[in-house]
């Protein structure tokens, strides 16, 4: 068995009081219309931007990688979207902009301990981030004034950048300081194998292989000639070489591989820096907010409409209702 809605009871209420129902539609239209002109009229701005994609400055610009970097003109993907809108819809973003905008006193919002709860209600209400389908987002700002709107929705745009850049300090930082510290570890390590080898230099270790292979050959060809003076001065700069050799060696080692090391830890530092000091944007403006002068809200025909509908509904509930009453109370 169906259950079927019986409109003629509804019709049959509609044609016998279709003059109170004019009364009322007109009475509430009027009264409706005339309210209209106490609510606070609201413009609306209105920005578009696309996600760009997200990658490090120096993997792009510093890193010696040709043809295989990412191409930074490039629109973001899906993913790169759905990461733009967490950073737009994040309650840092929203406690930014409240303390620039005072936005506290803007819209009405007590000083109490559910501040920030009547803070995101309100944001919900003023607010629309949404993607588009065109993997692009649209960022709709309501105020009552046309340039605070404007000015609301750019500063949406420009806040995001902020966060990030501020979410990528505190790890970029450490980064920094670590490679820094390494990085002058092996300048200073250099500079002290540098200094020994100086010192050696000073006493007559030039090149340690060399020279022995070259006083060598010289001592035996002296030693052959019985040339005696020549030998005791050869034998003495052997012994030189003997006393320091292995030390010259070692420090000379040593230095090469700090000197090997020293352009990679270069490049990386750089590359820290590169990202502490530099963030590209991770959004392309494809439309910025201007103040429009027409004014979004409130919408006085839909209203009008919205409230002579809601009365007619009631009206037409209490009737039916004392219809159905009356028809009990004669059973």
């Amino acid at each position: 068995m169906t259950n079927t809605l019986n409109i003629k009871p509804i019709w049959y209420i509609l044609k016998q009081h279709y003059k109170t129902f004019s009364y009322v539609s007109i009475g509430v239209a009027f009264l409706s219309f005339g309210f209209t002109f106490l609510l606070p009229k609201q413009y609306k701005s209105t920005s578009i931007i696309f996600p760009g994609r997200q990658f490090s400055v120096s993997k792009l610009v510093i890193e010696a990688n040709a043809g295989n970097q990412e191409d930074y003109l490039m629109f973001g993907d899906a993913d790169d979207c759905e990461k733009v809108l967490q950073l737009l819809n994040s309650d840092d973003l929203k406690f930014r902009l409240a303390k620039r905008f005072n936005l506290w006193t803007r819209w009405n919002i007590k000083d109490t301990s559910f501040a920030l709860h009547y803070l995101k209600l309100e944001w919900n209400e003023m607010v629309s981030i949404k993607r588009t389908e065109f993997n692009s987002i649209k960022i709709e700002v309501y105020d009552r004034a046309p340039q605070s709107a404007a000015d609301i929705a750019n500063a949406i745009v420009s806040y995001c950048d902020s966060i990030r850049k501020d979410m990528n300090s505190k790890i970029t930082s450490q980064v920094v300081r670590i490679v820094k510290e390494e990085y002058d570890l092996t300048l200073n390590r250099m500079k002290t194998l540098e200094d020994s080898l100086n010192t050696l230099r000073q006493r007559g270790v030039l090149h340690y292989k060399e020279q022995v292979k070259a006083y060598s050959k010289s001592y035996a060809k002296a030693l052959e000639k019985g040339d005696e003076s020549a030998a005791r001065r050869l034998s003495a700069q052997l012994d030189t070489l003997k006393k320091y050799g292995s030390a010259y060696q070692n420090t000379k080692d040593n230095l090469d591989k700090y000197s090997a090391k020293y352009p990679d830890i270069k490049m990386k530092y750089d590359e820290a820096l590169a990202n502490n000091r530099t963030l590209i944007p991770i959004e392309f403006v494809a439309q910025t907010a201007y103040p429009n002068p027409y004014k979004a809200r409130p919408v006085r025909i839909l209203w009008v409409l919205c409230c002579v509908i809601s009365a007619n509904v009631l009206l037409l509930t209490i009737l039916l209702f004392k219809r159905q009453h009356a028809s009990n109370s004669t059973v």
